[in-house]
């Protein structure tokens, strides 16, 4: 066995890797915690192999500490042989992955210090999340964490500390938001907006926000995330542009801008318009009135009569709870589709998604996209690209030439 392979030390006892598999280990090192692969890199052994020799990569435990090192060869002998194949497959994996990291990020391995413990999950946590894996495998391999510090007998942050309880939680509800939303999102096209546009004739405060949402999102391909940030101010209606501030893809926090067209401004401004008049009395609110929409956030929450806006003042904590979130976003998103009479299943992410395909199917360069889209690498917008091509190909003109 490769002395470089960097697998938990307590583990290595009793697994085997075959030669070829050591050095596409060995390679692939260096991204293995960003990516998502169905099969663990090593398979548990039988008692056969229990004198395969250690190795000096990174270890789950620091070294010397022979009271935990024994808690957990007891459980390896007692219980853990005795798991059906798959979960200690299962197990290893995740125990390697975590070692792995640990190297990579130059931390050691769990020891008897709560606090140190926390931090490095933290900070694993934060990968995990960072990075294209499933929320489901993120979960597992939390979970398999905390059976080992059990198992071995540390202090277990996963179990004890309220904030990590709660880092974990909060972190994993966004990400699996994120990858629900990419997972399961429908390309809303230029011909499912049109539908929705001329099947609904806003008359209510309600359908005039969310009808400027829907167009919005799929003129600046913009994610949920960014739709709840955007200011009255960031939309200028002299340049057609909209100024996305701290999006997903802009890590400098300077900022982009997306296109946003004169008929969803107009939207916009009816939107705007109608919640800067006071339901009650049919005139116009004053600058000071914090239900109007004179500055700051500009899509929000509405009242329960759906007539007027929830005051928002961002100095105001309490105010906070009255802008959208995702849930709310998709909600507008899923009750939009029903009154149009759409019955794809289209997300927030539908509308990003289908601006790109359809700029893409009407021609646009890998550049144009970009720039729609604000991508800063082409890798994703070139997917579409891809999936636009395909319309373009020798099958789509021979079904088109036989009318199949």
């Amino acid at each position: 066995m490769s002395s470089k392979q960097h697998i938990p030390r307590l583990i290595t006892q009793h697994s085997t890797v075959s030669k070829s598999h050591s050095t596409a280990h060995q390679a692939d090192g260096a991204n293995r915690v960003h990516k998502n692969q169905n099969q663990p890199t090593h398979t548990p052994a039988t008692t056969t192999n229990s004198n395969a020799s250690r190795t000096s990569g990174a270890e789950l435990l620091v070294p010397g500490d022979t009271f935990s090192s024994n808690s957990f060869e007891n459980y390896y002998q007692d219980i853990f042989i005795k798991l059906p194949y798959n979960t200690q497959r299962a197990y290893i994996s995740d125990y390697n992955e975590f070692a792995i990291f640990c190297k990579q990020s130059g931390m050691h391995g769990f020891t008897h210090d709560f606090g140190h413990n926390e931090a490095c999950i933290k900070r694993y946590v934060e990968a995990l999340c960072q990075s294209p894996l499933a929320y489901r495998t993120i979960k597992r391999r939390l979970s398999a964490l905390s059976k080992f510090l059990g198992v071995a007998k540390l202090p277990n942050p996963i179990i004890r500390s309220a904030y990590l309880r709660d880092f974990i939680r909060l972190s994993l509800i966004e990400n699996r938001k994120y990858r629900l939303s990419h997972k399961q999102a429908v390309p809303l096209t230029i011909e499912m907006l049109e539908q929705i546009n001329n099947a609904i004739i806003p008359d209510s405060l309600l359908e005039l926000r969310d009808i400027a949402i829907i167009n919005l999102m799929f003129d600046a391909l913009l994610r949920a995330d960014e739709l709840v940030r955007v200011c009255v101010d960031d939309i200028s209606a002299r340049n057609n542009t909209l100024l996305v501030v701290s999006s997903k893809s802009d890590q400098s926090g300077q900022g982009q801008y997306r296109f946003v067209s004169s008929s969803t401004i107009s939207m916009i401004q009816e939107y705007i318009n109608e919640a800067n008049l006071n339901p009650k009395t049919k005139q116009p609110r004053q600058l000071t009135d914090l239900r109007g929409l004179h500055k700051g956030i500009l899509f929000r929450r509405l009242t329960n009569h759906k007539t007027a806006l929830l005051p928002f003042d961002e100095n105001i904590p309490s105010h906070k709870a009255n802008v959208l979130n995702y849930s709310s976003v998709y909600r507008i998103w899923q009750r939009i589709a029903r009154r149009a009479g759409i019955a794809e299943n289209i997300t927030p992410h539908s509308g990003r998604v289908g601006g790109a395909v359809s700029l893409a199917e009407d021609g646009a360069s890998l550049p144009e996209l970009q720039l729609a889209g604000g991508w800063q690498s082409p890798e994703m917008p070139g997917h579409y690209t891809k999936q636009a091509n395909v319309k373009r190909g020798g099958m789509a003109k021979l079904s088109a030439k036989r009318k199949r």
